[in-house]
């Protein structure tokens, strides 16, 4: 045990480190909020894979794998890598123009020039704040699981212990703090999955062996339908394609990059770099099955502690306390990012959308990310209901609020402020009402359907026909605007005749 505290504890050093010199560099909230845009190809991608795979995702997958077989990989890890190069070939080069051409740092930055119309940008300054409460809200209590775990405390103080570091650093540094400790928690994700594939692979005599092992028990496990319809399956890769395509952390990093020529290798980067992380859940969740077949492992009841079984009985102290540091990791490159997002959200993005300008931006925004802090963790540890209903507005939900306003709006010049309202509405309150009606047996869906996708396909469809039903005479304005583009003489003079019509 001795070993482990000491690994944890240098990682957390480390990152007190970045936080302290992050500080030293911050000189307004245009560092604090973007990293003052000068992030090269390398960190912006490693940064952004790092954040996408937070706790949930080395985790929650390595549990599922344990649980569903092969699909749980396929449908929630494999194919997510496609999504980065969604992002950067759909999302990088305009959003990069935009924030050349404004004063963009934030999501509803974007949607703030992009729409010519106070209620969109309103709508989602309120959703970037909850979701990233939300978010925050499963970080703390993974990071207070794991902390439990190392230093032998409650899983309430190890939760405290968790924020006070992440929160520590972040609200030194800010989104410079934020990138540079993701860049570090990136490679040691990186390192630690390679190492833990060949560490779990070999206590069951290799893969080849470990495949046939499952193979001899139930050879459907390793099927893609095996526990879950194929049509759930690709209804949760469109979740998760689209879904991480559209995260909040995802696209603002776009808005940080120092020269557009940056985005020409990140994609590729970012998407290897999530590909190799996905082994860890893959290794693990497989050699849990194998290990249960031959009876060397019990049949857990309790999924979630795949992970920490394996550990604790089939690895040496010493890379134990090495895969939990890159657990913490995962946990907390997410978790720094949302703090700042959040905090974005309520000093920049809410007071700017009501009208008002906030004075000493950097003061504010540090106490804001206290604030998001500090109502996560008593999510956390105090209200588990609330935490039930927060945690619904989640993957799908920013997927559905985001997509369409963002991916979209970017490109058509008819996308309005009014569909974009609907959509982050419908976004936030679907998911909740599903999840809600779901869980309480209100409703049933049908086995063939994954509500996650659902909820983003039909908040495509409308945005989409807002904007066709509801035309504004400013849309096309607002598109020209984003990037700097004169208006035409036919567009100055459609202006003129609404503005004389109003």
């Amino acid at each position: 045990m001795s070993v482990v505290l000491g690994i944890v504890i240098l990682y957390f050093l480390v990152m007190f480190a970045i936080g302290y010199w992050a500080n030293t560099r911050m000189k307004s909230s245009k560092e604090f909020l973007v990293a003052g845009q000068t992030l090269g190809f390398f960190v912006m991608a490693i940064a952004t894979f790092s954040s996408i795979q937070s706790g949930f995702g080395m985790i929650g997958h390595t549990a599922n794998t344990y649980a569903w077989g092969m699909q749980a990989i396929v449908a929630a890890a494999l194919l997510v890598p496609l999504s980065f190069a969604l992002s950067w070939f759909l999302l990088g080069a305009r959003l990069y123009r935009i924030a050349r051409e404004h004063a963009v740092y934030s999501v509803p930055d974007v949607i703030r020039v992009r729409y010519p119309d106070r209620s969109a940008h309103l709508a989602m300054s309120v959703a970037m704040f909850v979701g990233a409460v939300a978010y925050m809200t499963a970080q703390v209590t993974a990071m207070g699981v794991i902390v439990a775990i190392i230093f032998g405390t409650s899983v309430t103080s190890g939760a405290i212990i968790g924020s006070a570091v992440v929160a520590a650093y972040t609200i030194a540094g800010g989104m410079l703090a934020a990138v540079w400790t993701d860049l570090v928690q990136g490679l040691l994700m990186i390192a630690m999955s390679i190492a833990t594939f060949v560490v779990a692979t070999n206590s069951v005599g290799g893969w080849s062996d470990m495949i046939a092992t499952i193979e001899r028990s139930d050879a459907s496990w390793l099927q893609l339908d095996a526990t879950q319809p194929i049509t759930w399956v690709f209804g949760f890769v469109f979740l998760a394609v689209l879904g991480t395509a559209a995260q909040p952390q995802l696209v603002t990093k776009f808005l940080m990059l120092r020269s557009g020529s940056e985005l020409r290798w990140g994609a590729l980067v970012a998407a290897v770099a999530y590909a190799v992380t996905t082994l860890f859940a893959l290794s693990i969740g497989l050699a849990m099955r194998a290990l249960a077949i031959e009876g060397r492992a019990p049949e857990l009841g309790n999924i979630d502690n795949t992970t920490t079984w394996f550990l604790d009985n089939m690895t040496a102290p010493a890379f134990a306390g090495f895969v939990m540091a890159g657990l913490l990791a995962a946990i907390m490159s997410s978790a720094s990012s949302f703090i700042t997002i959040g905090a974005s959200s309520l000093t920049r993005d809410l007071m700017s959308s009501l009208g008002r300008t906030v004075e000493r931006d950097l003061l504010w925004g540090r106490l804001a990310s206290g604030f998001v802090v500090l109502c996560s963790l008593l999510f956390s540890l105090y209200l588990t209901q609330v935490v039930f209903l927060l945690g619904a507005i989640g993957w799908a939900a920013f997927a559905a609020a985001m997509f369409a306003p963002i991916a979209l709006g970017i490109y058509w010049r008819r996308a309005t402020g009014l569909a974009t309202t609907v959509a982050v509405g419908f976004g936030l309150v679907a998911n909740l009402a599903l999840t809600i009606l779901t869980s309480e047996g209100v409703i049933t869906l049908p086995a063939y359907m994954q509500s996650g996708g659902l909820v983003i396909a039909v908040g495509v469809l409308l945005f989409v026909g807002t904007s066709l039903l509801r035309p504004a005479a400013g849309s096309r304005r607002g598109f020209d605007h984003a990037y700097g583009v004169a208006p035409t003489h036919e567009a100055r003079a459609t202006a003129t005749t609404a503005a004389h019509d109003s």
